[in-house]
């Protein structure tokens, strides 16, 4: 019988050496199928979050860093979330939309003081973003923070985001908070149809 040379298919690694290795290492593997397989394995350590974060700020391939996210997600500490936050402010814009995705998905483990100094940034899309998270999360103090955007932020299109992650927090007290918009911009009509959307859903509340 001739004998058939074993090949490789698709740049796999042998599966002696996936099966045997240390996922830790194949994170920095040149193959991205093996990367992937490396972030999945590793989905359920705590311990190996700042690794996964460090590849996920290198990952040019679009599966393997949706892989990395998943298995932050998976991981679900606050450690995770620390290490995911300050890729907010990436230029990548792929990278922070899956960043903002992941986060929305976790936010029990998301502390608030690590996303508060973003509703401050010189950016106004990554105020938008940390006003989206901020009201997501489960605590006490985000409705005085977004009340802090609705008085203070210039850009109207923050405060319209505020607006929004006010009326999905569903509490009834933030309606002055949201009407206290009108004054600050009389003229728009996007926060005229938002107070006023605000003021249906708080009465029906």
């Amino acid at each position: 019988m001739a004998l058939v040379k074993a090949r490789k298919i698709d740049g796999a690694k042998p599966a002696a050496v996936v099966e045997g290795g240390d996922p830790l290492a194949w994170l920095e593997d040149a193959d991205p199928a093996l990367r992937r397989r490396a972030a999945h394995a590793l989905g359920e350590r705590p311990d190996v979050v700042p690794a996964l974060s460090a590849r996920l700020t290198r990952e040019d391939d679009p599966s393997v860093r949706e892989t990395l996210l998943t298995a932050l997600v998976r991981i679900g500490t606050a450690g995770a979330a620390e290490a995911l936050v300050p890729l907010l402010a990436s230029e990548d814009v792929a990278l922070r939309n899956g960043v903002i995705e992941s986060l929305q998905q976790m936010p029990a483990a998301v502390v608030l003081p690590e996303v508060a100094p973003l509703v401050t940034a010189a950016d106004s899309d990554l105020r938008i973003f940390a006003v989206q998270l901020v009201g997501k999360l489960p605590h006490p103090d985000r409705l005085g923070l977004l009340a802090g955007v609705i008085d203070r932020d210039p850009h109207v299109n923050v405060c319209l985001s505020a607006v929004e992650a006010l009326m999905e927090c569903g509490d009834p007290a933030a309606l002055p908070v949201v009407e206290r918009l009108s004054a600050r911009f009389p003229d728009d009509p996007f926060v005229a149809f938002s107070v006023d959307a605000a003021r249906r859903l708080f009465s029906g509340a």
